[in-house]
């Protein structure tokens, strides 16, 4: 079975700015990756045969979260000495071992697997209206607890900037 070429460059696109975003120093530089992260998942939606799915990603997340993670970091405006200290390079390398360790654990017994996988996703998956009643239905509670969520780090956000003023 051969590997989709652009799925495989969504895939290393998206692992590659997702690592970027937890190695960076600089805030703004980590949600630029996170923009790259983002983008290459809607492109693997779209792969997978959800453009609805696709859309709202970059709807929401590169056009809300996004900009609200950018938000907050402007109004804090961290110099680079409150960023806190750079580990050396040997426990960086460490912690490195540690994950690819880990990863290499859980990877394993899934590479070993010789059972069959079909990667075609079930019908209506990422429509228009199996996400709505997955969303307004089964998951209403969840999807307002994430909402009241969202405007407490928004009123956090203020309140931190506010106290810096």
């Amino acid at each position: 079975m051969a590997i989709d070429p652009i799925f495989a460059a969504a895939a290393l696109v998206t692992l590659g700015a997702g690592a970027l975003v937890v190695t960076l120093r600089n805030p703004v530089h980590a949600a630029i990756s996170m923009l790259g992260a983002f983008l290459g998942l809607a492109v693997l939606y779209l792969k997978l045969g959800a453009p609805f799915l696709a859309a709202i990603h970059v709807l929401v997340y590169t056009g809300a979260i996004l900009v609200l993670f950018l938000f907050v970091i402007m109004l804090l405006n961290l110099k680079p000495d409150e960023l806190g200290v750079e580990y050396p390079l040997r426990t960086r390398l460490i912690i490195a071992a540690m994950c690819g360790g880990l990863f290499a654990l859980v990877a394993l017994p899934l590479l070993q697997d010789k059972r069959k996988f079909d990667p075609a996703p079930p019908a209506g998956f990422g429509g228009v209206e199996t996400v709505g009643s997955a969303l307004f239905g089964d998951y209403a509670l969840a999807f307002e607890l994430i909402s009241v969520l969202i405007m407490v780090a928004v009123f956090g956000g203020v309140l931190l900037a506010k106290r810096k003023l």
